[in-house]
């Protein structure tokens, strides 16, 4: 008869489940993906449904050793069922205590992983635009335009339900027009520059990071993105550049200064209409299978609701991880990429 001490709560298992998941991700780095279907809860419902972690090569042996490990800790058996493919190394484990099923989980080799950004510009302006976006399921990151009406209310909203926020960025465009209120332009003096972007960043809480908004002037001018990207280290946000101009030097800048910065691959919908959004998607498919990592900008357009709706469950089905853009920048990966096009050293 089994006795009561070896019985496992929900609660037990849950909290097993919570520790592999640490060491995991601990001990793998940018190395694992803890895949879950498809962003649903953590962990699964049942103690005999497998999470899979998808692990490349140079972290395979290390990971499976540091949950054998914990194992022993958690005073768990670990049994490991180990097949061979054409593409790697697949592991089944079974973790038990004494005869009582604790978890199970599924280890699978590759060669590398493959990963995805989106943001969402243009919001503060509607809120029912953004309670729609973060109807979706998937770890988007909102970029928010500073001072609107409902720029507070967004970046409160997309922080309460678990998603990135960043500020979008007014910055001084070729033409006469003007990038909206907050804006950043080339004739302005550090100080200037310093309170506008303090300014900003008050109406947009949260705010972990800075894309630009226009910009098309402002980011070719260096000396002016030297001081944005001063303000910006100092306090300790990321930089991604919108590239509205070929000729931006945002991220050169935004390198040399030491921000965490990436550039963005593809905009996804400057026709307004689902069919070319997600032919802007595919594209993005493309971009990332070839490099590795990639990042996309939209807005808040039902057509393109509806495009993202239509293809993000492909990219798990794919095995391509979306994340949000801090995650993205932080890889060792992104700072060996340039765009194409004109560089500037």
């Amino acid at each position: 008869m089994r006795s009561r001490a070896q019985h496992l709560s929900p609660d037990e298992r849950r909290q097993i489940a919570g520790h592999f998941r640490d060491v995991i991700e601990r001990t793998g780095g940018s190395q694992v993906w803890v895949k879950e279907a498809p962003y649903a809860s953590f962990p699964p419902p049942r103690a005999d449904a497998a999470p899979e972690v998808l692990v490349v090569s140079a972290g395979f042996d290390t990971v499976l050793a540091a949950m054998q490990e914990e194992a022993k800790g958690e005073g768990l058996q670990l049994q490991a069922k180990i097949s061979r493919g054409q593409r790697g190394r697949l592991i089944d484990i079974r973790l038990t205590r004494g005869r009582e099923l604790a978890g199970r989980w599924r280890l699978r080799e590759v060669a590398r992983l493959r990963r995805a950004a989106i943001i969402i510009d243009d919001l503060g302006q509607d809120l029912d635009a953004a309670s729609k976006l973060l109807a979706l399921p998937y770890p988007l990151t909102y970029s928010v335009l500073p001072r609107l009406r409902h720029s507070v209310a967004t970046a409160e909203e997309a922080h309460h339900r678990g998603c990135e926020v960043i500020l979008h960025l007014p910055m001084e465009p070729d033409s006469s027009a003007r990038a909206g209120q907050g804006e950043i332009r080339v004739q302005m003096g550090a100080s200037e520059v310093r309170r506008i972007i303090d300014g900003d960043l008050a109406s947009v809480p949260y705010a972990a990071g800075v894309n630009n908004h226009m910009g098309s002037r402002a980011t070719t001018h260096r000396a002016i993105m030297a001081v944005v990207m001063k303000v910006l280290a100092d306090r300790h946000l990321y930089f991604v550049d919108s590239r509205t101009t070929p000729a931006s030097v945002a991220l050169a800048v935004a390198r040399r200064q030491g921000l965490p910065t990436f550039y963005r691959s593809v905009f996804l919908d400057d026709t307004e209409t689902a069919p070319y959004t997600l032919g802007q998607l595919r594209e993005f498919h493309r971009i990332i299978d070839e490099q590795g990592v990639a990042l996309a900008i939209g807005h808040p357009y039902p057509s393109t609701l509806a495009a993202l709706a239509k293809f993000l469950p492909e990219l798990a089905r794919d095995n391509i991880q979306l994340v949000p853009a801090s995650q993205l920048l932080h890889l060792p990966e992104v700072a060996h990429l340039t765009p194409p096009g004109p560089t500037t050293p």
